[in-house]
Parts: structure tokens; C-alpha cells; sequence
């Protein structure tokens, strides 16, 4: 492998880890709780990304996956021991620990390639971890008949599109009308309706343009 292309990809799995270690230090210092000591920072979080970065190196230049596996159940139990310490402490959340094994996977995938998944999953981390008080303040929202509105939404669009035919059984003129098509402009314009019904869930039904 080029070395440009070795430094690229642990340069993206550092990248990731910084970004998601940058959020949990804003946060910590924003939570402003004395006495208690975060699981992991901007180093922290750094240095896991690039640990998975060079697990996945590694099992690459032995040709092993289990290589990647004898890094990662060690580092797995290492978080499930800190996570055991702060339940001790009266420190419940696990949110962190499993941002710090998702980064560790995103080194992995940078190494072998999978940058789009990996900075998605990155981004994804980041704004979950960043938009807690908002999603904390949407879910308080939530009442039981949202509830079944999103099932509904999510079974005609996961459930029922997957398995209808993409093709079309009736003649001529009709051979237009194709089920999974029809299907999924039905999915469409209830996903239009489903987004107009969260939209006005999060910002109140008395705003608009």
C-alpha cells in the first residue's frame, strides 16, 4: 500500500476521533459537573480512533482478522470496566462508552477503506452526542399516538415496500402499473405528511415561513 494512502486513511480515523472528542469535552465543561471525571476526552478519543486504525493495519499486514479481534475484546472489556466504575459512582449513562466503541470501528473501517460509512457514522455520533437536551425536550413531546403514526410510517415503508414485486403482471395497456412503484409514491407523499406532522411536533403548529 502507498504510504499517501496509509496516511490518509489513519489521518481520516484520527480525524473522526477528534471531532467526536472535541464535542464530549464542550459538553463535559458545558455540564459543569464538580467532583465527577469524564471517561474520555479529545485525546482520549483520538487515540481510540487511531487504535482501531492500527488494529485494522495489523490484521492486514499478518492477514489475520482475528488480530483485529484480539485488539478490540480487550479494549471492549476495558470500557465495560469503566462503565462498572461510574455505576458505582451513581453515574448511569453509558452514552460515552459506546461513542469511544464506535470510534474504535470507525478506525477500523478507515483503514479498510470504508471512509463514507465511517465519517457518517462519525457525524451521526457527533450530533447525537451534541443534540441531547434538544432530543430530550422532542421525546418528552411524544405521546402515544405519535408513537403509533411512526410505526405506521415505518411499516408501510420497511415492511411492506421490500416485498412487493418491482415488475409489472397485466397486459398491455396496464403493464404501467407496477406495485412497487405504486407503492412507493404512496411512500412518499406519507413521508411528506410524516415530516410535516414532526416538523410541526418540534417547532409548534403557530411558526411557519
Amino acid at each position: 500500500m502507498p504510504q499517501h494512502t496509509l496516511f490518509y486513511r489513519f489521518g481520516v480515523a484520527l480525524f473522526i476521533g477528534l471531532l467526536v472528542g472535541l464535542q464530549r469535552e464542550y459538553s463535559y465543561d458545558e455540564e459543569d459537573k464538580p467532583g465527577q471525571k469524564t471517561f474520555a476526552g479529545i485525546r482520549t478519543f483520538t487515540l481510540m480512533g487511531l487504535l482501531g486504525c492500527t488494529a485494522a493495519f495489523l490484521a492486514d499486514l499478518f492477514d489475520s482478522p482475528w488480530v483485529f479481534v484480539g485488539v478490540i475484546i480487550p479494549f471492549t472489556v476495558l470500557i465495560a470496566v469503566s462503565y462498572y466504575v461510574s455505576a458505582k459512582r451513581g453515574e448511569m449513562g453509558l452514552t460515552t462508552e459506546i461513542a469511544a466503541l464506535l470510534i474504535f470501528l470507525t478506525g477500523g473501517l478507515s483503514f479498510w477503506d470504508e471512509m463514507a460509512l465511517a465519517v457518517a457514522l462519525g457525524v451521526i455520533t457527533t450530533a447525537l452526542l451534541s443534540f441531547k437536551g434538544e432530543l430530550h425536550r422532542f421525546v418528552e413531546r411524544i405521546n402515544r399516538e405519535d408513537v403509533l403514526a411512526t410505526l405506521k410510517f415505518a411499516i408501510i415503508t420497511a415492511i411492506v415496500l421490500p416485498v412487493l414485486p418491482n415488475q409489472s403482471f397485466w397486459p398491455a395497456p396496464f403493464d404501467v402499473l407496477n406495485p412497487y412503484k405504486i407503492w412507493l409514491m404512496v411512500v412518499l407523499i406519507s413521508g411528506i405528511s410524516f415530516l410535516g406532522y414532526v416538523l410541526v411536533k418540534v417547532v409548534g403548529s403557530n411558526r411557519g415561513v
